[in-house]
Formats: C-alpha cells, structure tokens, sequence
C-alpha cells in the first residue's frame, strides 16, 4: 500500500500561486518559443514563483515579473522546490 509520495517535477500549467520551482526543460518547445523563452530571460536552471493563473498566467524570476501566454505556459517544465 502506498502510504505518500511527492511530486518532484510537474509543467508549468500544472501549479499553483505560490509554487516555486526551477525550470529543467522544455519539452513541447519549437525553435521560434525556445528564442522567445530565451529572449524572456526563462532558461534552464532559472528559478520562477507562479504568482498568478487567472485571468493571465504570471510567474516571478529574480528580474521582476512576466505574463506568459498560454504556449508559453504549456512549454516548460518544472522542478519543484520544497514539493508537498
């Protein structure tokens, strides 16, 4: 019987305001989302909080503040930090 587990990882689409993660790869990503990702400052290793998830999407990185659309969102996956 499974008694509990964590969730390590997870896409971005999938966490809540408040979740803090680092971003590990970018799985669904075409060349033209990996660029814009790129030019966003959102690489592998950056660390973002999910600040919002409706009307908009928004997390936090150590530079401030961005929304993201919807492909961007669906794009990249997550490594939990301290995951429940």
């Amino acid at each position: 019987m499974l008694s509990s587990f964590t969730i390590s990882g997870a896409s971005l689409q999938m966490l809540n305001v408040g979740d803090r993660g680092t971003i590990a790869r970018f799985p669904r990503a075409d060349p033209s989302t990996l660029s814009h990702l790129q030019e966003l400052g959102l690489d592998q290793g950056t660390e973002i909080t999910v600040t919002q998830r409706y009307p908009k999407f928004k997390i936090s990185t150590k530079d401030g503040h961005l929304t993201l659309s919807p492909g961007l969102v669906n794009a990249i996956y997550v490594r939990l930090i301290n995951p429940t």
